[in-house]
């Protein structure tokens, strides 16, 4: 299957269902797969967010609390040579905060802390968001395809036509966010910046909860 650029539109292809454990080819003929985080897997995901993003990030109780608060917030991105997954590799982590209302207009207005995460601003697990805050992206070189996964993953029983939020650390997220069809929310468009992806609101209430 042809994987669109288009952030929006990949979501908006997702199943209804989330799928477990959804998995891809890559060009050289391993594959990558994805799946919920294990409570085993947070040292090693959270010593990876400070090899590749640094020091100056949340701590590590505040992953462990946002994990606790809501299953679908903290992903593992795998790799292997072939779907046996014999000799799987850990290569990367998707977390992703699932908005209030309220933790919406602070986001917007500049106040969020994304360091020290208010869980009263975040929805618990199988609740549906006012908007999904793009937290952490780490997929050394398959950012692509995992997003896609992680679309499949999720499903747009809960989560279809939530709008999307999320900053770029360095000019080449930037340039990723903006080709992913993120829009700037302030006048300049620039790392640090807020963007955000609008979706269209799915055809039917599948009768999920709503976000506080």
């Amino acid at each position: 299957m042809r994987m669109s650029k288009n952030l929006g539109e990949v979501l908006d292809k997702a199943p209804d269902q989330g799928r477990e454990e959804p998995w891809s080819s890559t060009p050289d003929g391993g594959i990558v797969y994805l799946r919920r985080a294990r409570p085993e897997e947070l040292p090693e995901l959270y010593a990876l967010a400070q090899a590749e993003i640094g020091q100056d990030i949340a701590t590590y109780d505040t992953v462990q609390s946002l994990y606790n608060h809501n299953r679908d917030s903290i992903w593992s991105v795998y790799r292997a040579s072939d779907n046996t997954r014999a000799d799987a590799k850990l290569i990367g982590w998707y977390g992703l905060v699932y908005l209030t209302q309220p933790g919406t207009e602070q986001l917007e207005a500049g106040t969020f802390d994304g360091r020290d995460l208010d869980l009263r601003l975040v929805v618990p697990t199988a609740t549906r968001p006012a908007s999904i805050y793009v937290w952490v992206v780490i997929a050394r070189r398959h950012a692509r395809i995992a997003t896609w996964l992680i679309a499949n993953a999720l499903g747009a029983e809960i989560y279809g036509g939530v709008p999307i939020y999320a900053k770029a650390g360095t000019t080449g997220g930037l340039q990723a966010i903006k080709g992913y069809g993120f829009a700037g929310t302030e006048r300049e468009q620039n790392v640090g910046k807020l963007f955000r992806l609008d979706r269209p609101a799915p055809a039917s209430s599948s009768g999920s909860s709503s976000a506080a």
